[in-house]
């Protein structure tokens, strides 16, 4: 083996750990222009990166995972990506800042790749490719929403707004491809990687596409006072045929 996969895990739960460090600082030393602390982002972005940590430690301490008939199912690493990635849209969602539809569709399309990723390395045989490519259709919906829906929204912010959300944006597209990439060539499905190998990558990817994630948000936060500079007064965006009058509430405006 490499070395072993409790190593990567404790690595990742340091790292994750100390990505954790910024946002939380970030939190309680910064406040905006408008003397607002913007408490919701870098909660979210905490949440993401403390999360991870738990996560990682419970798989560097030989917990979290479960032995099935199709091998070891490691129940903590996919809860952790259960719970962060929508984390992870949400944070894109808030400087965007969509319709709660569009957001919570998003949101819900992640769970399912999530979940059909949990089917797939739990089973075997037929069930698990087709679980893999139900995850795998979802997971192209997912992206044509980030990049089609969600840049619609964010057009209408500031310049600054629009560059930290595609930065961030493009980090989470590119990065994402990868996973089902390592998941295809792992032990759960054509078995090309070793435990310890595939360990190893995820550990990078989850480093690079999370604290890496946070860090470039963090650097960034000044767009956060940037937020609905051009809405009027009540923060609304109106949708559809204005002379429909109908409106659509934004996240974030509440």
């Amino acid at each position: 083996m490499l070395v072993d996969t409790a190593v990567w895990a404790w690595i990742g739960a340091l790292a994750m750990g100390a990505g954790t460090v910024p946002p939380l600082w970030a939190w309680f030393s910064r406040s905006s222009e408008a003397g607002e602390s913007h408490a919701v982002y870098y909660g979210t972005l905490a949440g993401v990166t403390g999360i991870a940590a738990v996560a990682y430690l419970l798989m560097a301490l030989g917990f979290g995972s479960v032995s099935l008939s199709a091998g070891e199912l490691d129940v903590a690493r996919y809860v952790d990506w259960l719970l962060t990635t929508p984390l992870l849209l949400l944070y894109l969602g808030l400087l965007a800042r969509p319709s709660r539809r569009v957001l919570a569709g998003l949101i819900g399309v992640d769970v399912v790749i999530i979940a059909g990723g949990i089917i797939a390395a739990a089973t075997t045989g037929a069930v698990s490719w087709v679980a893999f490519g139900v995850a795998g259709a979802a997971y192209l919906a997912l992206v044509y929403g980030l990049l089609v829906s969600l840049p619609r929204s964010a057009s209408a912010e500031s310049d600054r707004v629009r560059a930290v959300f595609g930065t961030l944006r493009n980090i989470t597209v590119v990065l994402w491809t990868l996973y089902p990439v390592v998941w295809l060539l792992a032990p759960t499905g054509l078995g090309l990687l070793t435990p310890a190998t595939e360990m190893l990558v995820f550990v990078y990817l989850d480093i690079v596409s999370k604290v890496g994630f946070v860090v470039v948000a963090v650097a960034g936060a000044d767009a956060l006072d940037r937020l609905g500079a051009d809405r009027g007064v009540d923060g609304d965006r109106v949708a559809g045929d204005s002379a429909a009058g109908e409106r659509t509430t934004v996240l974030g405006d509440d």
